[in-house]
């Protein structure tokens, strides 16, 4: 028997992708406030579902999605245009370098690659922006949302890992 055509169907992940990635972008832009009126630094979410989704579905991930996320980010944070999206292709190009991707079930694979690339994309954007001033940047803010995405990250990943299962076994 032939599966249904609505099972073979794409609209519904590049759907959730695209909602996924608007609100991740949205979650960035819209920083919580604090008392003071000082902002509390968000955690990279657009790199958190650029990854998931390149994990899960890596062919709905193509560098020209990489980089006009991370050029919607620049727009939306007001940072040096073009920074977060040099930052987030050079992570993603040098993660891809394996020729084996981590699948849901290997946690702790996912999240040292995702470290590394958190790491990448941190050094690169923190050297863009420097050179957008034309002096050394203080990387306090941007090391602090990098450890805030990497302390956020494992929830992310186990749900992922928890959805995967859902529908592998299902």
């Amino acid at each position: 028997m032939r599966a249904s055509l609505e099972r073979n169907s794409t609209w519904p992940v590049l759907t959730a992708m695209a909602l996924t990635l608007a609100l991740s972008l949205l979650a960035v832009a819209a920083p919580l406030r604090l008392p003071e009126g000082q902002g509390f630094p968000a955690p990279f979410f657009p790199l958190i579902a650029l990854f998931v989704w390149s994990v899960r579905h890596p062919h709905f991930v193509p560098p020209w999605l990489i980089f006009i996320t991370g050029l919607f980010q620049d727009l939306l944070t007001g940072g040096p245009l073009g920074m977060w999206a040099l930052s987030y292709l050079l992570a993603f190009a040098i993660a891809r370098l394996r020729s084996t991707e981590p699948s849901a079930r290997e946690f702790i694979l996912l999240i040292a690659r995702f470290s590394v690339m958190t790491g990448i994309a941190t050094l690169v954007a923190w050297i863009a922006g420097s050179l957008s001033i034309g002096q050394p940047a203080d990387p306090t803010s941007l090391v602090t949302e990098a450890v805030i995405t990497l302390i956020v990250f494992p929830a992310f990943c186990w749900l992922f890992a928890r959805k995967r299962e859902r529908t592998t076994f299902s």
